[in-house]
């Protein structure tokens, strides 16, 4: 496994060298070029999108002016050769580009009506009329390329789910029993589930393979299916992520083709428990002329496996086969006239797919009081072939729901067209930053998005300030000693509350025994964690929340300042006994390390940066050995790549959100 990361780090690694000096290289031989254009990506329909017949669509580009002058708004873009798909030309630029600047440049197009693999060429034109395009010379063509699905619908070729034991399940000492034996179960073990619940809290609604593997540091699960008729165009497809309420869950999920007794990695992805869920899409075409090869399905854990419940919904291969025709039953004579016979007409296939405008009505990053009630409005343009109905939905996926659930749409949108719909929504009671984040349902009940796979959600961020609103008139109890009662903390604030010597605020009686709150806030507000069973503990920052406390695992949920490519910001720890090092479970080798000495107690200190696809995980990690127990705080930075948005946030700044690290850390100590 070791051997496959490092050369998997070495690839990826080899790859942005490569392309550095390639940019350096597009960048140096352009210093004296006008005008000159260099690719970014496919904002929209990469290359091999489906796309139905005679459906519009819009492509997007994404390119950088790397010439000595600017673009003004009477450039454009032409088609120059290829498949036009009905796009119009010229389309003139959407503003002014100036040296050095990326921007997107968008084509509305129809897809062919025959079934087919497409593609079409288009460059850039000055306002004098040069042609100019991206490469070398800055003269060459970039495309769009589709196909399109006609006389053909897309048919499961294997169901892996039907054939779950008709695989060998396998751990690092031998074959895992199918079905499950449940006396071995720490070996890892494959059942299947009829309907589980995702990690948003939505129900799958189809079946699913929960994979967990061999309960041990580092421990793994595979099932080797036999299955050795993959075709050109073949897809594996499914849906992975952790099964709700298994927030301990990390894990790396790997699709493999075993050849003899090798395996060979065709795709892979590391999953942490964050409250989403990712769809697979894998061709398998380059697999396709290899015989007797085998279809792996690998989960490795990321450290201790003991919280690990990983799923693959409805994990399939699919492929295009013919769609059936239709004949036509005569209708035999009777005395009863009839009517022409017909045709049953072909089922009509559409794709959901949405597009996010602007927010209408708070703007990231807007300030309630708490219990504040306000609604908040999204522009959505709907940019796939289906039309949106009042049976859609906007449906909440994670984060905070702020007090809303699903809410039906307000209006119909057809295909092109742009709708406003909102939600009604509660800040939160407790100061601090919050985000939702949101989807659309179609009337089937399927979730579909914005982005470059229609699968993200847009949300609504806001902080939470001030004077709570309030809900209702607070009924306080007349004080033992003749003096005031301070004002209940749910009430509204009449001034400032005094503290006992404890640092607990006084907003209980002194005649009324205190109850101690889980988690119980001190010290400023901030909130105690405590391990009795290894005996530490430490204190997190007001607006944390503790996710989970369990003896060998946890997790917190740190604030962090919204309206950036930062996603989440979390505290993992866990205890492992008998460790042969102690590290990180999130250890590996690209990690830099230190030893560091925090109130009297070493720690190993570890740094590093890993990416999964469009994600990326900036962590440190501390760890220090306890008797024989190895105990790991690992703090988490989980953002996106700007380049997968439409509109890219801003670049969160690391040094600020990481600066509470140390911090914490300082309050650590053993008891």
């Amino acid at each position: 496994m070791k051997k496959s990361f490092l050369s998997a780090v070495s690839i990826v690694l080899l790859g942005v060298i490569i392309f550095s000096l390639v940019g350096d290289v597009g960048t140096a031989l352009a210093a004296n070029v006008c005008p000159a254009a260099q690719f970014v990506a496919d904002v929209t329909a990469p290359d091999g999108t489906y796309i139905t017949p005679g459906a519009t669509f819009t492509k997007t580009w994404r390119i950088k002016n790397v010439g000595t002058c600017s673009w003004n708004t009477n450039y454009s873009l032409i088609f120059v050769s290829g498949e036009r798909m009905n796009g119009a030309s010229p389309v003139f630029f959407p503003k002014w580009v100036g040296t050095g600047q990326a921007f997107d440049i968008s084509v509305d197009l129809t897809a062919p009506y025959t079934s087919g693999t497409y593609r079409g060429y288009w460059q850039f034109q000055t306002d004098t009329g040069r042609r100019f395009g991206v490469g070398s010379g800055f003269v060459n063509p970039f495309w769009v390329e589709i196909r399109v699905l006609g006389p053909t619908v897309q048919g499961v070729g294997y169901d892996f789910i039907a054939n779950m034991c008709s695989a060998l399940w396998v751990y690092d000492g031998g074959p895992i029993q199918c079905p499950v034996n449940n006396n071995k179960r720490d070996l890892g073990y494959v059942i299947k589930l009829d309907n589980p619940t995702l990690e948003n809290g939505a129900a799958a609604g189809q079946p699913a393979l929960l994979t967990v593997p061999q309960n041990k540091y580092n421990g793994f699960i595979q099932g080797i299916f036999p299955v050795d008729d993959i075709q050109r165009n073949d897809h594996f497809q499914a849906l992975i992520g952790c099964e709700y309420g298994a927030v301990d869950c990390a894990v790396t999920y790997q699709l493999e083709y075993r050849k003899g007794q090798t395996n060979v990695t065709i795709w892979k992805f590391r999953e942490r428990y964050d409250g989403l869920y990712y769809n697979v899409d894998v061709d398998l075409s380059s697999i396709a002329d290899i015989k007797d090869a085998k279809l792996v399905l690998s989960v490795y854990a990321a450290g201790p496996a003991i919280g690990d419940r990983p799923l693959w919904v409805a994990p399939r291969i699919v492929r295009d086969v013919a769609a059936p025709i239709v004949t036509p039953t005569p209708v035999p004579p009777t005395d009863i006239p009839t009517a022409t016979p017909t045709t049953t007409p072909a089922p009509v296939f559409c794709t959901d797919r949405a597009q996010f405008i602007t927010d209408v009505t708070v703007p990231d990053g807007t300030t309630f009081p708490p219990n504040q009630t306000f609604t908040k409005v999204w522009r959505l343009k709907n940019v796939g072939t289906c039309t949106w109905t009042t049976d859609y939905k906007l449906a909440f996926v994670s984060g905070n729901a702020m007090g809303a659930g699903d809410t039906p749409l307000t209006q119909t949108a057809a295909p092109g067209a742009t709708v406003d719909e909102s939600v009604n929504l509660t800040a939160p009671s407790v100061v601090g930053p919050y985000r939702g984040y949101w989807e659309l349902r179609n009337a089937s009940g399927t979730l579909f998005g914005i982005g470059t796979a229609f699968d993200r959600p847009f949300w609504v961020d806001i902080k939470v300030a001030g004077t709570p609103v309030a809900t209702a008139t607070p009924t306080t109890a007349p004080a033992a000693t003749g003096t005031s009662t301070p004002t209940p903390t749910t009430g509204p604030a009449t001034g400032t509350p005094t503290a006992t010597p404890t640092g607990i605020p006084t907003s209980t009686p002194t005649n009324t025994p205190t109850i101690t709150p889980t988690p119980t806030q001190v010290n400023n507000g901030w909130i105690p964690y405590q391990n009795t069973k290894y005996a530490f503990g430490f204190q997190v920052p007001p607006g944390s929340t503790i996710v989970s406390n369990s003896g060998n695992s946890g997790r917190v949920n740190l604030p962090f300042t919204p309206g950036t490519n930062l996603g989440e910001k979390y505290l993992a720890v866990s205890v492992i006994e008998g460790a042969s090092s102690c590290k990180s479970p999130f250890s590996n080798p690209m990690a830099t390390s230190q030893t560091v000495t925090i109130n009297g107690i070493q720690f190993l200190k570890e740094t590093a940066s890993e990416t999964a696809l469009s994600n990326i995980y900036d962590w440190v990690a501390y760890s220090t050995v306890k008797g024989n127990a190895c105990i790991s705080l690992t703090f988490i930075l989980h953002s996106t790549n700007p380049l997968v948005w439409e509109t890219p946030p801003p670049q969160y700044d690391y040094a600020a959100e990481s600066a509470v690290f140390p911090a914490i850390m300082a309050t650590y100590g053993n008891q």
